[in-house]
Formats: C-alpha cells, sequence, structure tokens
C-alpha cells in the first residue's frame, strides 16, 4: 500500500535575470518538499522479505522508478529514509516487538544492497510490535461480522492480549481478521522525504514607459489695437473755402485664451488636442467675420469720403465759376 506524495511549501531560488525584445526572462528553481511511501508485506511471523508476495511486486516497481528518476534528476535530493516494521497484533508482545525490528533491518538490507540507500543518504529505522490503529481502519472499512462489537474491543481500555483474547472468543470474527485485517498489518513500510526542483522560465512583456505629458502651449500672442483712420485728402487751395475733415476707423482687439495642460494620458492628450483644433477654428471664424465687418467698414467710409470728395470739387468749381463771373464783370 503507498500514499501519495505530500506537498509543503514551494522555495524559488532566482538563477538569472535577462532580457530578449520585449520581454523580461526570468529563470528560477522552484523547490517543493514532499515525501512519497512504499509499504511491503511480510509473512506471518517471518522476517525474510519475500518479493512474490502478493503486492509487492507492484510497490518495488514503483520504488525503482522514483529511484531511477532520483538518480537522473539533478534537481531532486532525497533528505532522509524512514524505514518502520510493524508486526500484526496477535501472538506475545515480546515476540512482536523483535519480529517488528527484524522487518526494518531486513527490509533496510534489501534497499542498501539494490539501492545503496545507507551509502547515499540518511536512512534510520524504527518498528511498532502491535499495530491495532491499523487494525481499527481495516475493520472500519470492511464489511465484516459483529463490526461495531469488534471496534468496540478495540477502542476499549483492555491490554493488547485481553483484546486479543475477546476477539477470539469471536470465531466468526476471528477467522475474518485472520484471512483480511491482519495480514496487511504485517508489513515495512519505508518513507523518503525529499526536495524537488524544477527550472521555470517566466517571460514577462516589458511595460512601455508612459509618454511623457505635452508641452504647454504657448499662449495665442495678443493682437495689438489697430487704429484704421481714413483722412479726407486736402482739396487744392483756393481763396474762397477751406474744406478739412477727417473720419477714424475700427478698432480691433484679439483676445487672450487661457492656456490649458495636456493630461498625461492618451486621452487626455486628445481631448487637449480636440480643444485646440475647436479653438482654432473658433478663432479662424471669429477672425473671418472681423475681417469681413472692417472690410464692409472700410468701403463704406471710402464711399463716404468719394461722396464728400465729389461734393467739395463740386463746391470748388463753383467758387471758380462764381469768382470768373465776377472777374468778367469788372
Amino acid at each position: 500500500m503507498r500514499s501519495a506524495a505530500t506537498a509543503r511549501a514551494a522555495d524559488t531560488v532566482v538563477l538569472s535575470e535577462t532580457t530578449d525584445g520585449d520581454y523580461l526572462v526570468r529563470r528560477s528553481i522552484v523547490e517543493r518538499q514532499a515525501d512519497t511511501d512504499y509499504s511491503v508485506r511480510y509473512r506471518i511471523n517471518l522476517a525474510t522479505f519475500n518479493a512474490a508476495l502478493g503486492g509487492n511486486d507492484r510497490e518495488l516497481d514503483e520504488l525503482n522508478a522514483f529511484v531511477e528518476g532520483v538518480m537522473k534528476d539533478s534537481l531532486t535530493r532525497v533528505k532522509s529514509i524512514v524505514i518502520t516494521g510493524y508486526a500484526s497484533p496477535d501472538g506475545p508482545a515480546t515476540f512482536n516487538e523483535q519480529l517488528a525490528r527484524n522487518r526494518a533491518r531486513d527490509f533496510r538490507n534489501y534497499v542498501d544492497k539494490k539501492y545503496g540507500f545507507s551509502k547515499k543518504f540518511n536512512v534510520r529505522t524504527s518498528s511498532v510490535a502491535e499495530d491495532w490503529a491499523m487494525c481499527r481502519e481495516l475493520v472500519a472499512q470492511s464489511s465484516m461480522p459483529e463490526k461495531q462489537a469488534v471496534l468496540r474491543i478495540i477502542d476499549g481500555t483492555q491490554s493488547s492480549a485481553e483484546k486479543e483474547l475477546a476477539l477470539k472468543k469471536m470465531p466468526a470474527v476471528w477467522d475474518y481478521m485472520a484471512q483480511h485485517i491482519l495480514p496487511p498489518v504485517r508489513r515495512v513500510a519505508m518513507t523518503i522525504d525529499y526536495d524537488e526542483g524544477n527550472l521555470v522560465e517566466q517571460r514577462t512583456r516589458i511595460r512601455k514607459p508612459a509618454p511623457a505629458p505635452a508641452p504647454k502651449p504657448a499662449p495665442a500672442p495678443m493682437v495689438q489695437p489697430v487704429a484704421l483712420v481714413y483722412e479726407q485728402p486736402v482739396a487744392q487751395p483756393c481763396h474762397c473755402a477751406e474744406i478739412e475733415e477727417s473720419i477714424t476707423g475700427i478698432i480691433v482687439e484679439m483676445p487672450d485664451p487661457d492656456a490649458e495642460l495636456y493630461s498625461g494620458s492618451s486621452r487626455g492628450v486628445r481631448e487637449a488636442a480636440r480643444r485646440d483644433i475647436r479653438y482654432g477654428r473658433e478663432v479662424a471664424a471669429r477672425d473671418s467675420r472681423e475681417a469681413e465687418r472692417i472690410e464692409r467698414q472700410a468701403a463704406k467710409a471710402e464711399k463716404k469720403i468719394a461722396k464728400k470728395e465729389a461734393k467739395a470739387l463740386k463746391k470748388a468749381d463753383k467758387a471758380s465759376a462764381k469768382i470768373a463771373r465776377e472777374m468778367g464783370k469788372r
């Protein structure tokens, strides 16, 4: 009978860290403590191992596969091996004690001869003379007659000899135990504690640095006030009248919007860019409208000036004609 390996906490040892293109490559050894159990049976009253006894060949095959794996895998290290001999709780206690110790030593000699365990690893032996715990477990799992009565006897406070005597007084119970319960208890169990290691390569994409915040845009230049002054041309000098007239133009001052800071995120940059575009369009439209208005006012002023110039010339012509008539009369 073999139990499953027990996993314990893992320990990671980093071997190297390198870069491969856009990846950080970390190579590590992940070490984990584990154990594995192997159990082989012995015949009643004997301490000589028989590999052909029922089930032993399968356990030996699994043990051999484990040992071969350990020898090939440099990352697996055996820490200790414990070999425990057991005897069934029937017969004299002193005999069972000696029998359990002899079974442990016998199986240690077997694995030393085959694998050289004692030369390579820390190997120790122990023994359990009367394994009532194993008996109870097998009884609880069985369909034996009067099972509850048997469990009460095993769980009782009597001595081992008294429990055995009480069970033998129940012939059907004792016959069942002799055939199905006691033989598996006559065994040797070997527990191997070891550290197993696995090479692990972890590839992590290197995070690219966040884009630098966009520089603060320079404030829009302020348009200096411009005075558009339209002055009437001075008429040719004459002795009859003096015309002096001027028209003041339009003063235009462009707004100076507050500059905005771009966000460090791509979304902030896009939003800021969109705001800049909208603002530029608004300014351009406003400039266009303002230029059209100025152009209309300039045309109107020019028309007004031309009209006044024509009027002034007409007055000048009349004045000249009047002077000529007066001179003709003289």
